[in-house]
C-alpha cells in the first residue's frame, strides 16, 4: 500500500514547485518508506512508498524506464512469472524486479494493451514522454483507489481525494445525486465512477484512462467471461478446484517481507484463510513471513462470542492467537478521523473496536492484513434457484431452500423462501414495471415513514436510481448475481474505504475471496456446487476438510453482533444529538428537514435495542452525512482542532447554499 499522486498541464505550464509536496503531505500516512518526485515540463508524479514485498524492499518510486517512460505504482502483482515470460528475454526485467518494473516492461513490450497483462491489486499512474500521454489503469476488481479531476486546464490524480483537494485550484461541491444513491436508493447500482465530491471521478475497476493535451478516454480493458463453463463430474472435483484457486489466492497475499496480519474470528470464512495460510507457511517456512492471527472477543456466552472456535485453531496448529477485548462498543470516538480517512459520509458502527484491531495489527510490525470479506458474497448466493427453476427442477429447489434451515439456524427459513419468490419476480417482470415493483417492496418490507427526516428535494434524486437496469446478457441467474456482487458500485466503495482505513495505521488490506481467479472459477462452475445439496457453502466445507477444524466446518451459525452494535448507538446516542442539534449542516443545506430530525432523535431514544440494527444503522448514516459536511466543506468549524494530528488541513470549500 502506497500512495500515488500526478498532475498534468494541459496547457503545457511547468509544474509549480511544491504542489506535489502539497499532494503527498495529506497522504504521507500511505507510505512510512519515504517519498519521491519526478517533474518534467508540465507533468509532475510522486509516490509515498510501503514496501511490503520482498521484491520492494530495494524499489524507489517514481520509477523511470530506459526509454524515458515513467510509472508510479500502488499494489501488488499476482502474475510475475507470466509477466517475465511474456516481455521476452531483451526485457531488463528479472525474477528479484520490483513490480513497477515489470510493468513497465509489459508497456514496452504491449503498448496499449499492457494494462490486460496485468493481474493484481493496483492502480498506476504511466507518463510516456514520447507520446506526451498520461495512463492510469486499476485492477480488474477495485481494490486499491484511483480518483481523478480535471480543473480549468489541470488534470490530477491520487490514491486518496483529500490530495487532489489539497490544491487551491481545486473547487467542489457535495455530489447529490451520488449522496441520494448510497443513502436512501439502491446501493447495489453502478455509479459509474461517481464520488461523493462533485467533479471527482474514481477511475472504475478493470478500465484505464488515457489523457492528452487533446482528450481523454476511457475503456475497459478487462470483465468476467461469461462464455466460461467449467464441468466437473462429481462434488469432490469441484472441491478440489476450488481449494486450488483459493489457495493460490492466498498465497498471493502472503508475499510479504514483514509478518502478514489475519483477522480470525471463529467463522467459517476467516478461520479458512487462517488455517490455509498456516499450513501453506508450515510447508515452506522460508518462503512465507509469520502470521499473526488477531482477534477482538467478545463476552463469555454472549451471542458475539466465538472463542470455543479459536481454541480449537490453537489446537490443531499449536499457536496462539492473539485476542482484543472487544472494550466499550461505539462509533463516535475518533469518528471525524474516520470520515477525514475514508472521504465518504460513512461511520462504521463498530468503529472503536476496529481502531484498535488496526493499532494492535500495526503494532505486530504487519503491514498486511488479510480478511474473511465477501467470502458471504461470493460463496453463497441463492439466485441459481432461479436456474434450476428454469431447468424444472422444481423439487430439488424446494430441497435446498428446506436444507438452507438446517445449515443457517440463526435465519429464519421464511427469508430464503421470500428472496427466492423475489429474485424470481425480479427476472420475470417487465423492466417497465420494477419501479412500481420496488416502490411497493420497500413500503411492505420497510415500511412507510422510514428515514422520515431526509428532505422531498432529497428523495427525488434518489428515486432515480430505483428504475436503472441490472446487468443483462449474462447466461446464468447465478452468473449475473455474482456479477453484480463484483461490480456493484457499494462494494467497490467498500473496498475503497477498507483501503483508506487500513492506511491510517500503515496498513494494506487484503482479501482472498475477492481473488480474480478465484471469483472466475466461481462464476464458471454451477451455483449449486457452491451450495452442494443445500449446505451453506458447501464448497469451501470441502475443500477445507483436515484443513479448518471439525467443529468450524460444521458451523451452522455466526456471531450475531446485533447487541453490540446497538448498544454502542445507546453509548453514543447524547453525543450524536448534540451533533444534530440546531444549526446542523443536514439541514441548512437542505438534507433534513429540522422539525422532523428533532422529533425523530426523541422517538428513537428508547427504540435502539430492538432485534436488528435498522434505527442505529439509520442514525449512523446520518451523523455520517453531518460530520463529512463538516469535515470536507464546513466554514468556522473546528476542523482544524479536531485535525491537530494533521500538520495542514484542506482548506475547506463553501458548500453552495440550496
Amino acid at each position: 500500500m502506497s500512495g500515488i499522486v500526478g498532475i498534468y498541464n494541459l496547457d503545457k505550464r511547468p509544474v509549480e514547485p511544491g504542489i506535489l509536496t502539497r499532494m503527498t503531505d495529506v497522504i504521507a500516512h500511505r507510505g512510512a518508506d519515504g517519498e519521491g518526485q519526478w517533474t518534467q515540463g508540465p507533468v509532475g508524479l510522486a509516490c509515498q512508498l510501503l514496501r511490503v514485498t520482498p521484491e520492494s524492499l530495494n524499489e524507489s518510486q517514481p520509477l523511470v524506464h530506459s526509454s524515458g517512460t515513467v510509472i508510479v505504482f500502488d499494489g501488488r502483482l499476482d502474475n510475475r512469472e507470466e509477466i517475465l515470460r511474456s516481455v521476452g528475454k531483451s526485457s531488463t526485467v528479472a525474477a528479484d524486479s520490483p513490480d513497477p518494473a515489470l510493468v513497465l516492461a509489459a508497456y514496452e513490450a504491449f503498448g496499449d494493451r499492457f494494462a490486460e497483462h496485468l493481474n493484481g491489486d493496483f492502480a498506476l499512474g504511466l507518463f510516456d514522454p514520447k507520446e506526451q500521454r498520461l495512463i492510469l489503469v486499476r485492477d480488474s476488481i477495485g481494490i486499491r483507489p484511483l480518483y481523478y479531476c480535471r480543473s480549468g486546464k489541470t488534470f490530477l490524480f491520487a490514491s486518496e481525494i483529500k490530495a487532489i483537494l489539497a490544491l487551491p485550484q481545486v473547487s467542489t461541491r457535495p455530489n447529490d445525486d451520488m449522496l441520494a444513491a448510497f443513502l436512501i436508493g439502491v446501493r447495489a447500482q453502478d455509479c459509474h465512477g461517481m464520488t461523493f465530491f462533485e467533479g471527482v471521478s474514481s477511475l472504475r475497476p478493470a478500465h484505464v484512462a488515457i489523457v492528452t493535451r487533446d482528450g481523454f478516454q476511457t475503456k475497459q480493458y478487462w470483465d468476467f467471461d461469461p462464455k466460461r463453463k467449467i464441468r466437473f463430474s462429481s462434488f469432490s472435483e469441484y472441491a478440489e478446484g476450488f481449494h486450488h484457486h483459493f489457495e493460490e489466492a492466498v498465497r498471493r497475499r502472503l508475499r510479504s517481507a514483514y509478518p502478514v496480519a489475519v483477522s480470525v474470528s471463529g467463522g467459517l470464512d476467516s478461520s479458512s484463510i487462517y488455517c490455509l495460510a498456516e499450513s501453506v507457511r508450515r510447508h515452506d517456512p522460508q518462503s512465507y513471513a509469520p502470521l499473526r492471527g488477531i482477534s477482538y472477543i467478545s463476552a463469555d456466552g454472549s451471542p458475539s462470542d466465538e472463542k470455543a472456535f479459536l481454541w480449537e485453531i490453537e489446537r490443531q496448529y499449536d499457536t496462539a492467537i492473539e485476542r482484543i477485548p472487544m472494550g466499550a462498543p461505539g462509533l463516535m470516538d475518533g469518528c471525524r478521523e474516520e470520515i477525514w480517512h475514508v472521504e465518504a459520509p460513512f461511520l462504521d458502527s463498530q468503529w472503536n473496536v476496529m481502531d484498535t484491531f488496526l493499532s494492535v495489527a500495526q503494532q505486530s510490525k504487519a503491514r498486511v492484513i488479510l480478511t474473511g470479506h465477501w467470502g458471504d458474497q461470493m460463496l453463497f448466493d441463492q439466485a441459481y434457484l432461479i436456474d434450476l427453476f428454469h431447468r424444472l427442477a422444481f423439487w430439488k429447489v424446494w430441497a435446498h431452500l428446506k436444507a438452507y434451515g438446517h445449515w443457517c439456524t440463526d435465519v429464519n427459513p421464511r427469508y430464503f423462501r421470500r428472496q427466492f419468490l423475489s429474485d424470481l419476480l425480479r427476472q420475470h417482470v417487465p423492466d417497465a414495471m420494477m419501479p412500481f415493483v420496488r416502490k411497493l417492496k420497500a413500503k411492505l418490507v420497510r415500511g412507510a415513514e422510514d428515514l422520515p427526516w431526509y428532505t422531498e428535494r432529497f428523495r427525488k434524486r434518489a428515486r432515480q436510481w430505483t428504475s436503472k437496469k441490472t446487468v443483462v446478457g449474462r447466461p446464468t441467474a447465478h452468473f449475473r448475481s455474482l456479477y453484480q456482487e463484483a461490480r456493484s458500485r457499494y462494494h467497490v466503495l467498500c473496498m475503497e474505504w477498507n483501503n483508506q482505513v487500513a492506511s491510517m495505521r500503515g496498513l494494506e488490506m487484503a482479501f482472498p475471496f475477492l481473488d480474480r481467479d478465484l471469483i472466475s472459477f466461481l462464476m464458471g462452475i454451477p451455483g449449486d456446487m457452491h451450495t452442494w445439496n443445500g449446505i451453506h457453502k458447501a464448497v469451501l466445507r470441502e475443500a477445507m476438510q483436515g484443513i479448518v477444524p471439525a467443529p468450524i466446518l460444521e458451523r451452522r451459525s455466526k456471531a450475531d453482533f446485533t447487541d453490540v452494535v446497538n448498544e454502542g448507538m445507546e453509548r453514543d446516542f447524547p453525543q450524536l444529538t448534540d451533533s444534530l442539534k440546531s444549526g446542523a449542516m443536514v439541514v441548512r443545506l437542505g438534507y433534513a428537514k429540522e422539525d422532523v430530525t428533532r422529533e425523530e432523535l426523541v422517538r428513537l431514544k428508547n427504540r435502539i435495542r430492538r432485534p436488528d440494527c435498522t434505527n442505529t444503522w439509520s442514525l449512523a448514516d446520518l451523523l455520517g452525512l453531518e460530520l463529512w459536511l463538516r469535515v470536507f466543506f464546513g466554514k468556522n468549524d473546528r476542523v482544524k482542532e479536531d485535525f491537530s494530528w494533521k500538520h495542514e488541513m484542506i482548506t475547506p470549500v463553501a458548500a453552495a447554499t440550496r
